[in-house]
């Protein structure tokens, strides 16, 4: 495990998937990151490359040629190597193997960045193509945030409140974790906070892809913030397993999504893709901010 602190904030990395494991602030005991209890979910904040979600029937085609790559892509599987170690800063390089190869044709290099500025923690991503081709791949967060004194029993585990108006916009998907036809409201109250209950999540997953979400923000049970995400990325998505029914929640920045339902075209073709050029980098962050 590697450690990183600027005396308010301290991090716990694991080179595995280069994946935080805890957020906790100095002065304080609570912990803000889920730990990981596989009764609901066993992961804490993976990093999702070089695909969001599901591809159909785990298949994908470059060049016509099928790939079999399952939820989420390789990379929060894969051991980084630790390439930057500072007092506030350390860094993680992900390079393309023969066994990276036989599930995605490209060769590249994933870095990831952990950077501390007093209750910041900024998170940065670069995509290094490393091939001889332009590579179109798709990147996301999944971190996910405990509730504070959560009790299955209560009505609401704590709010949501975004920085644009209701309602949200999201995205329809269809049983097996795939995008169907159209869109849906999620309907915020006066005060724009959005209560977290035992069924917020019944739709699954909330997946706003106007674009105009890009800062959520997580309220314990009297409305007080606890942690927010900022971030510039087309897609918010909002998670909790069991419908909800979880001691947590994960707020989610994305560039890129799940498979429309029955897809089987080329990957270059689904939405919302990232492309880099042969020998360049592409990068982009977000913000976990303690509040």
């Amino acid at each position: 495990m590697e450690y990183l602190s600027n005396g308010i904030i301290e991090l716990e990395i694991a080179p595995l998937g280069a994946e935080l494991q805890s957020i906790k602030r100095v002065a304080s005991p609570n912990e803000y990151l889920w730990q990981g209890d596989p009764a609901f979910w066993n992961r804490r904040a993976p990093v999702l490359f070089p695909i969001v979600g599901k591809v159909w029937d785990n298949t994908f085609h470059i060049d016509g040629k099928p790939y079999t790559l399952t939820q989420h892509g390789f990379a929060r599987d894969c051991t980084f190597e630790k390439i930057v170690d500072e007092d506030r800063h350390m860094a993680f390089l992900l390079r393309s193997s023969e066994q990276t190869l036989s599930l995605w044709p490209f060769r590249f290099e994933l870095r990831i960045d952990y950077t501390l500025l007093r209750n910041v923690i900024t998170v940065s991503w670069s995509v290094t193509n490393c091939d001889t081709r332009t590579m179109p791949f798709q990147i996301g967060a999944h971190p996910a945030f405990q509730y504070l004194h959560y009790r299955a029993e209560d009505a609401v585990h704590g709010f949501l409140s975004f920085d644009a108006p209701g309602p949200l916009v999201s995205s329809n998907l269809v049983p097996g974790g795939f995008a169907g036809t159209g869109s849906f409201p999620v309907e915020l109250p006066a005060d724009g906070l959005l209560p977290l209950t035992n069924s917020t999540f019944e739709c699954d997953t909330i997946v706003e892809a106007t674009g105009r979400v890009r800062r959520v923000t997580l309220h314990d049970k009297q409305g007080r913030p606890l942690v927010t995400v900022r971030h510039q990325m087309p897609i918010t998505a909002l998670w909790s397993p069991c419908g909800g029914k979880a001691p947590f929640m994960c707020i989610e920045p994305w560039h890129g999504r799940c498979d429309d339902a029955g897809f089987t075209g080329e990957f270059s073709r689904r939405p919302d893709i990232e492309s880099v050029e042969p020998g360049d980098t592409w990068g982009t962050s977000y913000e976990i901010i303690i509040e």
